[in-house]
């Protein structure tokens, strides 16, 4: 019987090397994770991360495999599709590893601290993170996204890495261990053992870190580099920070504020924006969409509004919009992410060609509406074409000698009119995981909406999702937890849950001093501090210990999101400043064991430069 068509009990197609025991579709049928439950097909003997899979790693003496992504990575996708969907691929994998999948939204504790060893590798990083480890969890190669074979001028394919990796650990075995172990002690010392305490940082650090987001801005389009661009909120966070007392900071904010919100990034017709842009001008995006990434634009373009920016605060009522209508969760919370793919098409929700303009609006109205997106009748990607903003409509109806509100109301019910159009074409996945962190992000941006928009419906959509979190995202033992989906909460809270939560809850404590969120948020901090504090050198753990982790880590340094560390420092001095009590010794003890961090990697610090100005401007 051909390898292809032996079927075992849960239905899944069996290849040789498979192990006896429950499947890989069975395992992965089990998970909260819609990325894992994805690959349940795959013949591939997928293990979720666990002690189940290290146990057996450690008991048949095998390397582990280990793929780490999300369910609205586009690189993931090709490479289940591609690769471990392949049954020679997988036969061979399942005979000389464990195979381990993990859901980096999921498991953030397992991903930063194998996207750090990969970063070390091969100074780079990214989805699907490719790492192959001993059996105690120490990483021996490292890569990203794989082809399944060579490439024309032989760049290694899959099936190259991995038949590597294993005649390796087979037959030099020494060699293996003696990298691992090398990988292993820079892995943490990144990670954990930053330095010893020094001076408090001074507003020189916040001075530094402003310049260098100034060597790195786009003039022309906004944002940071000349490549493809993330949001990155931490980024504009700073420049919130000192733009009413910095003219450079506000120039750089207002810039990288306006160029996304008029780029393909930003969805047209549905109000969130896209993960991010491939091109400088924010015109090509990578269509998926995650809670955090609006929850964070939504608090920034609300607090831009607040200090008197329109066009902020029209972005702002667009994306409150999308996300109450279209990652709202029916318990009351907000899912976690849209990907980007329909059909296994990318982007296919969300283009359009010219005919199909015309059909939607007839020729007359298309013709109209087509320069206030930028319409050339270009197609992108070979599928159709990213629609945009070409200018705000404060501009256009200047240049039209137009009252903007009169063009306003021609514009707005065709932009309408295209967006019930597209809610009839076949939607991408929604991933319905329901992760604390992000909740919690998008609690803040809520509240803050609320106020900056007078709008007590928004208020109120923020409490209700704060009051089912803690109702239901709690333990056996009462403490916070990371996840929730149909079947039950998992994985105790990392800090990014904490400081996620306690943002949130501390943004409606200040819209609502009548409600109990300044209570929950200090009953949140101190277990917080209490669970995740290291007692000995200072600053936040992301997890507690465990013998599921090889290593522990104290996440400082910003990425596409704000550091878990900073966002926990600045909710702990938000805490004290809406008159909570104080963690400043807490506070304190980070700055000073970050200090010399501060001094030699400034431009990754950029929420910390936030923390530190605050500090001195709330000096007692």
């Amino acid at each position: 019987m051909s390898a292809e068509k032996e079927t075992q009990d849960d239905g899944q197609p069996s290849v040789e090397g498979t192990p006896s025991s429950m499947s890989g579709g069975a395992r992965l049928r089990q998970e909260i994770s819609p990325y894992l439950r994805s690959q349940a097909a795959d013949p591939v003997q997928w293990y979720p991360w666990g002690e189940e899979a290290l146990g057996r790693a450690r008991d048949e003496d095998k390397p582990i495999f280990l793929s780490v992504g999300y369910s609205t990575c586009r690189w993931c996708h090709v490479m289940a599709r591609e690769t471990f969907r392949d049954t020679t691929m997988a036969r061979f994998l399942n005979q000389n590893f464990i195979n381990i999948k993990v859901d980096r939204e999921e498991r953030p504790d397992i991903d930063e601290v194998y996207m750090a060893a990969t970063q070390i590798y091969s100074h780079g990083g990214g989805w699907p993170n490719t790492v192959f480890l001993t059996p105690d969890g120490r990483p021996y190669f490292c890569g990203t996204f794989f082809p399944l074979d060579d490439g024309p001028e032989n760049e290694p394919g899959f099936r190259t890495a991995a038949e590597s990796m294993a005649h390796a650990w087979q037959h030099r075995r020494g060699e293996v261990l003696e990298q691992a172990e090398e990988l292993a002690t820079v892995m943490r010392r990144f990670l954990s053992d930053r330095n010893s305490a020094g001076e408090l940082p001074g507003p020189d650090m916040v001075d530094a870190a402003l310049g260098a987001l100034r060597e790195r801005f786009d003039d022309t389009w906004g944002g940071f580099g000349d490549g493809a661009k993330f949001p990155m909120p931490a980024s504009l966070l700073l420049l919130l920070e000192l733009a009413d007392e910095e003219p450079e900071a506000d120039r750089m904010l207002r810039c990288s504020l306006e160029g996304m919100a008029r780029g393909g990034i930003h969805d047209v017709l549905g109000g969130g924006f896209h993960r991010y842009a491939t091109d400088r001008a924010w015109r090509r995006p990578h269509f998926e969409k995650l809670l955090a990434d609006n929850g964070w634009l939504l608090q920034i373009y609300a607090r831009q509004a607040r200090r008197g920016d329109p066009a902020a605060g029209r972005v702002c009522r667009r994306l409150a919009d999308f996300l109450c209508r279209d990652m709202a969760a029916p318990q009351g919370a907000f899912f976690t992410a849209i990907d980007g793919e329909t059909d296994g098409l990318e982007g296919a929700t969300y283009l359009w060609t010219l005919g199909q303009l015309v059909a939607e609006l007839g020729e007359e109205n298309a013709a109209f509406l087509a320069p206030f997106l930028g319409y050339d009748g270009t197609s992108e990607r070979g599928q159709g074409y990213v629609l945009r903003w070409q200018r705000d409509l404060d501009e256009q109806a200047a240049r039209r000698r137009l009252p903007v509100e009169e063009l306003r109301s021609e514009v707005e019910p065709l932009i309408e009119q295209l967006a019930v159009a597209r809610r009839r074409r076949p939607q991408p996945m929604i991933d319905d995981k329901i992760l604390c962190d992000a909740n919690g992000i998008v609690i803040a941006g809520l509240a803050m909406a609320a106020d900056v928009l007078d709008d007590p419906m928004l208020l109120q959509r923020a409490a209700q999702a704060a009051t089912w979190l803690l109702e239901h995202l709690r333990g056996d033992d009462g403490t916070l937890r990371h996840v929730q989906a149909a079947e039950g909460a998992r994985f105790g809270a990392f800090l990014n849950d904490y400081a996620g939560l306690l943002w949130g809850l501390l943004a409606l404590a200040e819209q609502d001093d009548t409600g109990p969120w300044l209570r929950q948020a200090t009953s949140l901090a101190d277990e917080m501090v209490e669970r995740l504090e290291d007692q000995d050198l200072g600053g936040l753990w992301n997890a507690e210990a465990s013998r599921q982790r090889p290593f522990r880590s104290k996440e400082i340094f910003d990425g596409t999101y704000p550091s878990s560390n900073g966002l926990a420092l600045l909710a702990l001095l938000e805490l004290e400043r809406l008159g909570g009590p104080s963690h400043r010794a807490t506070v304190e003890r980070a700055l000073r064991l970050y200090a010399t961090a501060a001094q030699q990697q400034v431009e990754g610090l950029r929420l910390l430069a936030v923390v530190v100005h605050r500090w001195h401007r709330s000096e007692p």
